[in-house]
């Protein structure tokens, strides 16, 4: 963990109602498990007042203390973080234990989820411009390329989502929510056990999920990230491409007709993004990508390590009308 000192006391004080949070979506709930956002006065290596995210874990009934199942939920998640830091994973900074609660404190970004910059409404700030977006999907494909293949056992996510990659002040971006992730004992390429995982969230959920005839790979994984790179182009909701209810399948069918009147993708790029003829290119390789870590056939998508590596090299290096056949 980080040497940085917290006022402990100063946190659990303010772990109350005013301050709950449902700040990234979770396809596990647990009653007994609640999200804060809390200001550390005394923060001692930073000078200022911090935001925080504390997560409290207890027994369902309050008035119990700790038992084994409240310290193996929580410690499960610490090692996965504390055990393997990268810039676009979410940071455990503290752990605070108390004998009717354990919490463990996150460092918070500070510019809320990639959703709400994609999907609510803008107050009075700017849309989210191309290099903005494209400095998004590099840093989410970062911090899963870190856990497929940066951790002594591949970690595997189970719930990549818009909710979930939060923003810091540069918009770097930030993978939270580790309560579905695991650690993929067999390696790279086998099959994960589908004991106890849940269905995802409609719209960013691997086909897999719902077919036990199926194996469940990291490939999970890439489906996630491929429709948030269809959502930083499009700026649809993953819930919400079109008829079929699904950004996934309607980029699927997009892509065929684009193929044939390339000149045609503009009308699927957000409107919003500024300076749109500049990215043009740009915008229609992270579009080809999108469609390509979302086929069905899990075999047939890119691992992480290629992903990033098609980030890398197809971004601005291409002529536009090559972007939209496969590579």
């Amino acid at each position: 963990m980080q040497p940085t000192m917290l006022n402990e006391q100063a946190i659990v004080n303010n772990l109350t109602e005013d301050n709950v949070t449902r700040m990234w979506a979770s396809r596990t709930t647990w009653e007994d498990e609640q999200l804060y956002i809390v200001l550390d006065q005394g923060t001692t290596d930073i000078g200022h007042p911090a935001s925080l995210v504390v997560k409290k874990f207890q027994n369902e009934n309050p008035a119990l203390q700790v038992d084994a199942n409240v310290k193996y939920r929580y410690k499960s998640e610490m090692i996965l973080l504390v055990s393997n830091s990268h810039d676009n994973i979410i940071k455990v900074i503290d752990l605070i234990e108390r004998e009717d609660a354990i919490m463990l404190v996150y460092g918070y970004p500070v510019n809320g989820s990639l959703r709400s910059w994609l999907h609510q409404p803008m107050d009075d700030r700017q849309p989210l411009s191309w290099p903005q977006r494209r400095l998004i999907a590099i840093g989410t494909a970062k911090g899963l390329h870190h856990l497929h293949y940066g951790c002594n056992k591949p970690i595997i996510h189970h719930n990549i989502s818009s909710d979930n990659i939060l923003l810091d002040q540069n918009c770097n971006a930030v993978i939270t929510n580790f309560d579905d992730a695991c650690m993929h004992m067999a390696g790279l390429g086998q099959p994960l056990p589908i004991m106890g995982v849940r269905p995802g969230n409609f719209g960013f959920a691997a086909p897999e999920y719902g077919n036990t005839a199926s194996h469940m790979t990291e490939k999970v994984d890439t489906y996630s990230f491929g429709v948030i790179l269809l959502e930083l182009v499009t700026g649809r909701m993953a819930n919400g491409g079109g008829g079929d209810g699904n950004l996934a399948i309607w980029a699927h069918k997009v892509i065929e007709l684009m193929a044939k009147q390339p000149e045609k993708f503009e009308s699927v790029v957000d409107k919003r993004i500024p300076d749109q003829a500049r990215y043009i290119d740009d915008m229609a390789s992270v579009f080809r990508l999108g469609v390509d870590c979302t086929v069905v056939d899990p075999q047939q998508r890119p691992s992480m390590h290629m992903v990033l590596k098609r980030l890398h090299r197809l971004l601005g290096c291409r002529p536009f009308r090559g972007l939209l056949t496969r590579l």
